[in-house]
């Protein structure tokens, strides 16, 4: 999500409602104080990747390996979504049904199921970190499971369900065991919260965006079981691929985008619509579709009040989608290359908008730049596994939110900004949607790789220095942002809870920050070696829940190398990295640099060396002289041809807090 939002404080009772051991997972031991160190005394030392309890019992059982490869037994729950809705757009109501076949591929007999009820944040006595709407959460109707219907109780002796917040506990009739499947129905109905709401959802006008929409099964996973936290409206999501098939009831004349790929197209849209739809994946064209307004009636079908879109997803982690007779239409494709085959995949590319002057460049580029960053992502990471994308402007205020294969956005009239906002959402298709890490829990994990994706795909297809745009969508930007913060005091570990986070931090912390420790992380392996673990890293874990170590030992595994020392460093502390040049002194035939260790993050240093004759000699000193305790190092080179200027990190590929006490130059030069 790339969406700034200002917090409020109504959140913290609602933090007695994490277990301990969500807490636990986040901290790890105090590091060692090696007392030998030579400048401002004894420097705490990085210690080995932590593991929690927790995670060590699933390397033992087998689920887990110490390499970051998903263990032999490894597994993964899924389920398969039947749902049909009828929005209400006068009386603005949405209600449903749905039915779920959900599978347990887990080896433990389950006697409940937790589910997300997230609508319930808009409820008056819901928790919450930030205020929203109140619009009565969730009104549910029947309760069933394997036909047996169910009634909310407080005793848990007995099939019943019961509500705390966001958060449904069904205790089952009958225990399910391990390959076994239970059918779940159920009906409900809410008044979606008009904007601003949470940054997700919600209706402005006559738009109406609905995520989080529907009862949903939480994740039961191979480290923690249940994972049901509840939804704060801060972090994000954590959920399974499951399968899904949707109709939607809208008011006829009404265009609806959604996750997954429209059935049955002749139903709903006329033989000129489809013409246009087939002209754009044809011919890789930006082609109007759809235009609001009095000709838009010639692109339907039907003529009755009201008409029913149908939508299939297979393998997604969700489902969402919007509506409004007020969009625009564009449609064109997109080229992935697939391995398997001579010729590339065809992505179909939607962009729905409204004609307005604030939203003017998505009219510009909103189709153009979801297939740009489709292309970009799927060239630097690995092909878009899917047969469509949408992307979407309305009710949201600022920046972005991801949905499986879609994403909703804010009314851009910046081209660049709407290209880096679409790159950003766009590249979550990757982490999470493929890549099912817990945002909730670790948002570095897909906010942060995001973004550092994002800056490498804008570099890609706009250059730099470029003029316009976000900050924060290059590798410069993102450096300013989160060193800007550092200098302040306002650095937080990433290895922190994100509902836990400090509010006016949470964005500088998990996007840019990660996005910064990224770069670092690249310098020190290498790029050929770091572009490959993240691809292997994607590769082992597509479909599957990873979790931060699972991370850390994959890039150990393919650098062959023991990076422990980095993911102590940058990823469990706050600690500032502030490598500085001493004394610059004559020493017979050699020059004697001293250089100081004056943070206390341990990197390595990249020095550059330049003579008067125009050669530069690049020196580069391993993390070990640092992680003895030592304060400070003297590096020795040939005095001859005589040095002009000596730079710490001359490419800026480390977050240095002062960058003002890393160049020397000799006496007398320019």
């Amino acid at each position: 999500m790339r969406c700034p939002r200002a917090f409020a404080v109504a959140f913290v009772a609602s933090l007695v409602t994490l277990s301990s051991s969500n807490i636990a997972a986040q901290s790890r031991p105090s590091p060692l104080v090696d007392p030998a160190g030579t400048v401002g005394g004894g420097r705490p030392l990085p210690g080995p990747i932590y593991e929690t309890p927790a995670f060590t019992r699933a390397v033992q059982r087998g689920t887990r390996t110490r390499i970051g490869q998903p263990g032999a037994s490894n597994w993964v729950q899924h389920a398969r979504y039947r749902i049909a809705a009828s929005l209400d757009v006068r009386a603005s109501r949405l209600a449903g049904r749905e039915t779920v076949i959900y599978l347990n591929r887990s080896p433990d007999t389950l006697r409940t199921l937790a589910i997300h009820l997230r609508q319930n944040l808009f409820a008056a006595a819901s928790p919450r970190r930030e205020s929203v709407p109140i619009t009565g959460g969730v009104t549910l109707g029947r309760v069933a499971v394997d036909g047996r219907a169910l009634s909310e109780s407080a005793d848990t002796t007995r099939p019943s369900y019961s509500v705390d917040g966001t958060i449904m506990w069904l205790r089952l009739p009958a225990p399910l065991v391990p390959a076994d499947s239970v059918r779940l129905e159920l009906a409900w109905s809410f008044t979606p919260p008009p904007t601003p709401s949470d940054g997700r959802e919600g209706r402005d006008g006559h738009v109406f965006f609905l995520g989080y929409w529907y009862p949903e099964v939480a994740v039961y996973d191979d480290v923690h079981g249940w994972v049901a936290d509840p939804y704060l409206n801060g972090a994000e999501f954590y959920m399974d691929p499951a399968d899904y098939d949707v109709r939607i009831t809208v008011p006829h004349g009404w265009v609806v985008g959604a996750t997954g790929t429209l059935v049955d197209s002749a139903a709903v849209l006329s033989p000129r619509a489809r013409a246009a739809l087939a002209q754009a994946r044809r011919s890789g064209q930006v082609v109007r579709v759809v235009t609001p307004g009095a000709g838009a009636a010639s692109a339907f079908a039907g003529s009755g009040a009201t008409a029913e879109w149908h939508f299939t997803a297979d393998s997604v982690r969700d489902f969402a989608w919007g509506t409004s007779d007020d969009y625009a239409w564009d449609a064109t494709r997109a080229l992935v290359p697939n391995g398997q085959r001579a010729a590339p995949d065809t992505v179909a590319i939607n962009s729905f908008f409204r004609l307005t002057a604030k939203a003017a460049a998505w009219s510009k580029g909103g189709a153009r730049f979801t297939r740009d960053a489709i292309e970009q992502m799927s060239a630097y990471l690995w092909p878009y596994p899917w047969p469509s994308m949408t992307s979407m402007e309305g009710v949201i205020q600022g920046g972005g939110m991801e949905y499986p294969m879609m994403t909703l956005m804010q009314p851009w009239a910046d081209t660049l900004s709407l290209a880096g906002d679409l790159m950003h959402e766009t590249g979550h298709m990757w982490f999470p949607m493929q890549v099912g890490t817990n945002e909730t829990r670790h948002p570095w994990m897909d906010e942060g790789l995001t973004q550092f994706d994002v800056a490498q795909g804008m570099r890609a297809l706009y250059g730099e220095p470029r003029a316009g745009g976000r900050p924060n969508d290059s590798e410069a930007g993102q450096r300013a942002l989160f060193l800007g913060a550092a200098r302040g005091g306002g650095d937080e570990p990433l290895m922190r809870y994100g509902d836990l986070s400090a509010s006016d931090l949470y964005f500088i912390t998990y996007y840019d920050k990660t996005a910064q420790v990224l770069a670092a992380l690249r310098a020190v392996v290498g790029p050929d070696v770091f572009h490959r673990a993240l691809r292997e890293f994607g590769r082992r874990w597509i479909g599957r829940h990873p979790y931060p170590v699972d991370f850390f030992n994959t890039f150990d595994d393919v650098a062959g190398r023991d990076l422990s020392w980095f993911w102590d460093t940058w990823f469990y502390r706050a600690w500032s990295l502030d490598q500085a040049l001493g004394k610059v002194r004559d020493d017979g035939d050699s020059v004697a640099i001293t250089i100081e260790d004056r943070g206390l993050a341990p990197m390595p240093v990249l020095l550059a060396v330049t003579r008067a004759d125009g050669t530069v000699q690049r020196v580069d000193v391993p993390v070990d002289v640092w992680l003895g305790g030592a304060r400070t190092h003297v590096v020795r080179v040939a005095r001859a041809p005589a040095i002009t200027r000596i730079a710490i990190d001359p490419d800026g590929a480390f977050p240095d807090l002062d960058r003002t006490n890393q160049v020397w130059t000799a006496p007398g030069t320019r």
